[in-house]
């Protein structure tokens, strides 16, 4: 059978990942980190609970409240963002579940999300080694996996859709795997795990539709070179268009389980998120001026009308050129991952002295870590593509054709359509993984002996220079670093209820803070009247924070020590004070004490750094 001389997906996946490449070279971390990936490749060649803030924040407060047995849905979050409510409920079933068995909200969620990393890791593991059967590239992979902060940041730190959408996606490209050789039995089983999969990443991601018109490009290669029915694609295509199906039908069961009804005059149409991603002046991501507008307009059909007048408009401004250089600019952070150990991350609830005295340290050396892992991998998988012409009677190579399609899927639907945020590009891994083990290894000449030596000398060089590197620029470049923080809220943007503090309360809350600090912040509520001190507990010593719009203030040196934040209302009338509530969620590590009385699932909203 004639192979398909012009590559022209492969050469159109080597484009993007040039252009995320040089992205994630632009901070003064990359030139080492570059440095790192060229010893490493060589070396190949020859041989803290954390504060979760923001959206992940909203889903699991929403999740707790679910298993709780309150089915409200109190703020308008999830009626601008209804893509979210599935993955509350069913993480509200995961927590009602351990709840049986006495594990706390906090736990449960930190089970989950290491069950869900190992399941991801093994299973891509086991998909390298079923696709190349190569030692090498699985100790690479597992050294990927395992080994760099991609097993020890965000995915393990922070429970969100991300990580179960690639799990999801990586079972959907398993069950293809072999299909032609798979028995009846075999494909039954593999096929009712298809349509359960397509139909929870659907809920999960919407964004997974891409892997349809993939499907159909796949698709359309096999028939013009006649392999079609040898393939055997029908069915599994088939029963993933079932799971896409289904997956509506289910999100309306899963709405009213969840008591949840949508709101269209608070919801966004999809066009909110077309307008942002032409947005110039936020590259593409997320503009909070949009949001604001979008928020003031009366209806869902009142946002969707400006929304159809503005972005012909924004497109028009650019021109030609200037969308071009938007797209550009948009592939590059969809691809950064220099960011991972920040991605929903309001930093530690309290730092323990050895991270927050090296914390530049440890900073750089993850961002040099996972950037280098990173680059390494996109670069063996870039040289595979230069050379690879695809042979589509071989089953393997139609998987990785899938793979590097729906890849490019994902990566245009992000570029050319939608607003963009550096951890959207990490969908795409499990599926880069796939096609770089999929895709057969050239025939190479055989290796001097001396070739061992030096890829274990290029080794050992390449980790002194990421640590050398890391404790050099990590001790001079001037950084932010949360010594202690309490940063899940509501938010005031989706109507969060501020508590109300009658005359004379006294709202107390102590706070570990393991290492000298030089600001304190207290969020208060915009407009409140009350009396804001921070007391360290040893010395006695007292400081008063100053209003500051929302927010009460202090610049001040702190020593290492036990503080109390202290809130009272010295006036005569109720006062309101942003405080955020869980039910069986533990926010920080001291419970907050209203009048002397404990509420250990509460917590006043605060932040201690050293700037």
């Amino acid at each position: 059978m004639k192979k398909i001389k012009p590559a022209f997906l492969p050469a159109i996946l080597i484009l993007c990942l040039l252009i995320g490449s040089i992205g994630n070279l632009t901070s003064v971390l990359g030139v080492p980190a570059l440095l790192v990936v060229a010893l490493l490749g060589a070396g190949l060649y020859f041989g803290a609970p954390n504060t979760v803030y923001h959206d992940p924040y909203r889903v699991l407060s929403q999740a707790d409240q679910l298993a709780a047995g309150h089915m409200t849905w109190d703020i308008t979050y999830f009626w601008r963002y209804a893509n979210n409510v599935p993955l509350a409920y069913l993480l509200s079933l995961w927590l009602r579940l351990t709840q049986l068995v006495g594990l706390s909200t906090n736990l449960s969620v930190h089970l989950l999300s290491i069950l869900v990393l190992d399941s991801f890791i093994a299973l891509a593991l086991h998909t390298i080694w079923q696709l190349s059967q190569r030692a090498s590239l699985l100790v690479v992979a597992f050294g990927f996996f395992a080994l760099s902060p991609f097993a020890y940041t965000y995915y393990l730190q922070v429970f969100y859709s991300d990580l179960p959408t690639m799990l999801v996606l990586l079972i959907i490209i398993r069950s293809l795997l072999n299909w032609s050789q798979k028995t009846s039995r075999q494909r039954w089983f593999a096929g009712s795990g298809l349509v359960v999969a397509v139909m929870l990443g659907a809920m999960l991601k919407p964004n997974l539709v891409v892997l349809l018109p993939a499907l159909l490009i796949v698709g359309l290669i096999l028939a013009r070179q006649h392999l079609w029915r040898q393939a055997k694609l029908t069915l599994p295509i088939l029963l993933i268009v079932l799971g896409f199906g289904l997956s509506l039908p289910a999100t309306k069961v899963i709405d009213v389980a969840a008591n949840y009804q949508p709101r269209t005059a608070f919801s966004f149409p999809a066009t909110n998120w077309i307008l942002m991603g032409y947005n110039q002046h936020s590259n593409g991501g997320y503009s909070g001026k949009d949001v604001g507008r979008a928020i003031k307009q009366p209806s869902q059909a009142a946002r969707q009308r400006y929304n159809l007048k503005t972005i012909p408009k924004r497109i028009k401004t650019l021109g030609v050129v200037g969308v071009i250089r938007l797209w550009v600019v948009k592939l590059g952070i969809v691809l950064n991952v220099q960011g991972i150990q920040r991605w929903y991350n309001g930093g530690f609830r309290a730092a323990p002295s050895w991270y927050s005295n090296h914390a530049g340290f440890y900073q750089g050396l993850t961002v040099i870590g996972y950037v280098a892992a990173t680059l390494l991998m996109w670069g063996a998988l870039m040289l595979k593509l230069l050379r690879w012409r695809p042979d589509l009677t071989d089953p393997h190579q139609i998987l990785a054709l899938l793979a590097v399609t729906t890849a490019l899927g994902y990566l245009a639907f992000h570029t050319l359509l939608w607003e963009v945020e550096p951890r959207y590009g990490q969908a795409i891994l499990p599926l880069l993984w796939v096609a770089l083990a999929a895709i057969p290894r050239q025939a190479s000449q055989s290796r001097p002996r001396w070739a061992n030596q030096a890829s274990l000398l290029n080794g050992a060089t390449a980790l002194l220079v990421a640590f050398g590197a890391a404790g050099v620029l990590g001790a001079q470049l001037p950084q932010k670093q949360v010594i202690a923080a309490q940063r899940s809220q509501l938010s005031v943007q989706y109507h969060a209820k501020p508590k109300t503090v009658t005359p004379g309360t006294v709202l107390a809350e102590v706070v570990d803070v393991n290492a000298p600090a030089n600001y304190f912040s207290v969020q208060i509520h915009a407009g409140s009247q009350v009396q804001v001190t921070l007391t360290n507990l040893a010395t006695g010593q007292h400081y008063r924070l100053t209003m500051a719009g929302s927010v009460a203030r202090l610049h001040h040196q702190l020593a290492a020590g036990q503080y109390r934040i202290t809130v009272q209302n010295l006036t005569t009338r109720g006062q309101q004070v942003d405080v955020t509530h869980t039910y069986h969620y533990q926010l920080a590590a001291h419970p907050l004490t209203v009048n002397g009385q404990s509420q250990p699932t509460a917590s006043l909203i605060y932040t201690c750094m050293q700037r």
